[in-house]
């Protein structure tokens, strides 16, 4: 996978990636258009060393995220105009890659129309999510390079197209505007367009690669994550203090250092892109491959074939079995887990790094898990608790290994240990308690207390018929020795 850094519209930026010898780099029309007026031609073998491969984004992105756009189709179609017949065309011989100008505004049956003066090899067309799994096989049926933004990586059954269509075909896929490294990593593209490098010096964030692993830190957390893993940007030949003093070159020239050594790690697992022919020629490049116009007369009038009926099945992983009772005889049908058996090799997004990646087969794994007894509860709620305390632990020992200065992540780790250990506690506690609250005015109260209480509980609460006097008591107690106390009137 090739990795171009973008922002080179900026001659700061574009010199210090030449500097420190990146030699992929991309550049934005729609920005390049904020900072001059294209008074004069736009030439990129002045402004780029001969080393450098410029892959040019029409920018069109940044038209399309924009609820309301301030500029009429009329407006878009003379600037989309000048980018391909004024700063494209002059350009090609020294540019590597350029991407359409594909703005939505504009419609999709004018996009289609402009894709006829691409130039298939350098030309990247872009996929629109809305087109859905279907369109993006169109597209790499027709395009040998395809361009797929963050959010079409995002959806599910896309994700996992991408590696059957880089490992199945010659087309080449293009991550247009990537910010996340997870789709970077899984996506199997030829090459892949960031200008998340610059985020140092736009956002004070913290980019370093430390421990096999891109860390990105926002800029809350600068003072601790550039302590944290000064060993290794010391070890990288970095100035320390000029980075903890937020010195923007600095941390630029660490944000370069740290996107080549990620790029290298993911070409290092096997993730690479398509070798390049000597001689610049593409055999899927071929006009006639490109044209799509017999294929649209070829299907045009298709009569649809009559629909077979089939029996209907469970849902893959899901299955019904028999039960049976304790005599025997068969009981209620129950719905139950299985292995679906479907998942292959060659669509999984896992098959980068997974140790059982086999090509045409099926997946070598499976969970056999049961859970349909209160023990069988328990087991898996223990099973992810001792899972729950691993990673901790092992967040606790990251944080030794890096000077024991304090993560963050290490106190979100145990504090979510601590609720899923009182949930189930919860859940294993049996005792269980009852409040009885009774109320019955007047007469009534005896015979509540009575049905409450039994009989006996009744029996004392009944006052004497008649006052029983000292003498009396004392006879009966047995005092015979007492003194009597005359009574007092009161």
């Amino acid at each position: 996978m090739k990795l171009y850094l973008a922002g080179t519209e900026i001659p700061a930026y574009r010199s210090l990636l030449a500097q420190e010898g990146h030699t992929t780099v991309a550049l934005s029309y729609w920005g390049l258009r904020r900072r001059t007026k294209f008074t004069k031609p736009y030439n990129l073998a002045e402004k780029f060393a001969d080393t450098a491969e410029i892959l040019i984004d029409s920018g069109c992105h940044s038209i399309n995220s924009k609820p309301t756009s301030t500029l009429t189709e009329a407006e878009l179609r003379d600037i989309a105009e000048h980018y391909y017949a004024d700063f494209v065309a002059p350009n090609m011989q020294r540019l590597t890659h350029y991407v359409e100008f594909d703005a939505h505004q504009l419609g999709t049956a004018w996009i289609d129309q402009q894709r006829s003066r691409l130039d298939p090899e350098k030309a990247i067309v872009v996929w629109r999510p809305e087109t859905g799994r279907d369109g993006l096989e169109s597209l790499c049926n027709a395009w040998p390079n395809v361009g797929v933004t963050q959010a079409g990586t995002e959806q599910a059954d896309v994700a996992h197209l991408l590696p059957h269509i880089a490992k199945s075909t010659s087309t080449r896929l293009f991550g247009l505007g990537m910010t996340k490294t997870a789709a970077m990593e899984h996506g199997f593209w030829h090459a892949t367009a960031s200008t998340s490098w610059l985020s140092p010096s736009q956002f004070g964030d913290t980019i370093v690669w430390a421990g096999n692993e891109l860390h990105r830190y926002p800029r809350r957390y600068k003072d601790i994550s550039r302590k944290r893993h000064q060993h290794a940007i010391t070890d990288a030949g970095f100035d320390i203090d000029a980075i903890l003093d937020d010195d923007a070159t600095e941390l630029l020239r660490l944000s370069i250092w740290s996107w080549r050594q990620f790029t290298g790690h993911i070409n290092a697992r096997g993730v690479t892109a398509h070798a390049e022919n000597p001689d610049g020629h593409n055999a899927d490049s071929a006009p006639q491959a490109v044209d799509r116009l017999a294929q649209e007369a070829r299907h045009a009038g298709v009569t649809p074939t009559a629909v077979e009926s089939r029996t209907k099945q469970p849902f893959p992983g899901l299955a019904l079995i028999q039960d049976a009772a304790e005599d025997g005889t068969p009981g209620r049908p129950v719905l139950t887990t299985v292995d679906p058996g479907v998942r292959a090799c060659d669509r999984c997004y896992l098959s980068s790094s997974c140790p059982a990646v086999k090509p045409g087969a099926s997946c070598a794994f499976s969970l056999p898990i049961e859970i349909r007894t209160r023990e069988q509860r328990a087991d898996v709620n223990a099973a992810f608790l001792e899972m729950q305390a691993g990673r901790t632990f092992g967040a606790r020992f990251a944080e030794e290994l890096e000077g024991g200065i304090l993560n963050p992540v290490v106190s979100a780790e145990i504090d979510r240990y601590m609720k899923m250990a009182k949930i189930v506690e919860e859940a294993e506690d049996s005792s269980f308690s009852v409040k009885i609250t009774a109320t019955q005015k007047g007469a009534a109260e005896t015979g509540l207390i009575s049905r409450l209480f039994g009989r006996d509980g009744s029996d004392q609460n009944t006052p004497l018929p008649e006052p029983v006097s000292v003498e009396r008591a004392a006879i009966e107690t047995g005092f015979v020795d007492a003194e009597v106390i005359e009574e007092r009137a009161a």
